[in-house]
């Protein structure tokens, strides 16, 4: 992936070439150049903007082993790190050398330092890296969302480029053609198109899987979390982002977590039905969430008897048991509940 033909270029190969380059302390050499390794002090280093979000930090014995490895032969491979125009040292690539390095108790680390970077390039710089290193079939189901939204996100950007629709004389003008009456395609729904090809491709996701993915990103964190825990299935998700107010989303976790309600995809469309009427309220929202009350169980906690209607008979065989008449109506109902819910 490359950055637009505007921004500062960013060289993948170089940054590979340096790979096994070794500094030492007294040959340190000068900080801006783009392609130096220097030696930074581990306490200026800032981790980029919710990395830990989309890229957990290596626990237990993973970083176990890299604490081992620095300990035994230092870091071999430099860090990338973006310093900005005011004065802060970003982690682009290497906050798990640099969280190693600290367990480790080190004071320094190798890096490459990049000056030459706006915020938009050092952005796709840090999810062109990470990515590379990591596999989605490694990441949970909330950090795939992230990872995949971020990087539409990157691809639909990269591709909005007003720099040519402004300075080509040939190229027509969008609102021109709007306020003619010609048909013509928005260079929003091109941009929305060729970014979720290209995603779907790189990683072998359908289009409207990453479409759908692109919504969940856009939920109250805590509640995208509940997809990680069965708590809600994806097929409600996709209904409840849709009620883009996250203090109705927010009273919807709550009441998850905290009430044990269970969010079937019926009442999810029906919340985003209300929500798009703009009738959406706190009391209202309480009130298709409630749960139902507990059904009887009968006198003296006895199961209550339930007679099947005749009409039923068609569909078992001729000589079932109530037993087995009755554990198959478990099962569809087992079915139907996991239908609606989208709970496994």
């Amino acid at each position: 992936m490359r950055a637009k033909a505007s921004k500062p270029s960013i060289s993948f190969q170089s940054f590979a070439d340096m790979l096994d380059f070794t500094v030492k302390p007294e040959e340190r050499p000068a900080e801006d150049s783009s392609s130096a390794v220097v030696l930074l002090p581990l306490t200026i280093l800032d981790g980029f903007p919710d990395h830990e979000v989309r890229f957990p930090l290596y626990t237990g014995e993973r970083l176990a082993d890299m604490v081992e490895s620095i300990r035994r032969y230092g870091v071999q491979t430099p860090i990338l790190v973006w310093k900005t125009a005011q004065g802060k040292y970003i982690i682009i690539s290497g906050h798990n050398r640099v969280n190693a390095s600290i367990v480790a108790g080190l004071d320094t680390i190798p890096a490459i330092v990049r000056t030459d970077l706006t915020k938009e390039a050092a952005e796709e710089l840090f999810f062109e890296m990470n990515f590379r290193q990591r596999s989605l079939a490694d990441m949970i189901f909330s950090q795939r969302v992230l990872c995949v939204a971020a990087h539409y996100n990157i691809v639909k950007r990269q591709g909005r480029r007003t720099d040519i629709h402004s300075s080509d004389p040939t190229f027509p003008d969008t609102q021109e053609k709007f306020e003619s009456g010609h048909e013509c395609t928005s260079p929003d729904t091109q941009e929305k198109s060729h970014a979720d090809a290209q995603i779907a491709q790189e990683y072998e996701l359908t289009r409207d899987k990453v479409s759908k993915y692109c919504r969940y990103a856009t939920m109250y964190h805590p509640l995208l979390l509940l997809m990680d825990q069965k708590k809600l299935g994806q097929l409600a998700a996709y209904e409840i982002s849709f009620v883009v107010d996250h203090s109705l989303q927010k009273l919807i976790c709550q009441m998850i977590t905290e009430d044990k309600i269970s969010l079937s995809v019926t009442k999810a469309k029906k919340l985003r039905e209300i929500f798009e009427a703009g009738k959406l309220t706190e009391p209202e929202l309480r009130a298709v969430l409630a749960k139902p009350p507990k059904a009887s169980s009968g006198k003296n906690g006895r199961r209550v008897s339930i007679t099947i209607s005749p009409d039923f008979a068609a569909y078992f065989p001729k000589h079932t048991t109530e037993k087995q008449i009755e554990e198959t109506i478990q099962k569809a109902l087992l079915l139907y509940f996991r239908t609606e819910t989208g709970i496994p």
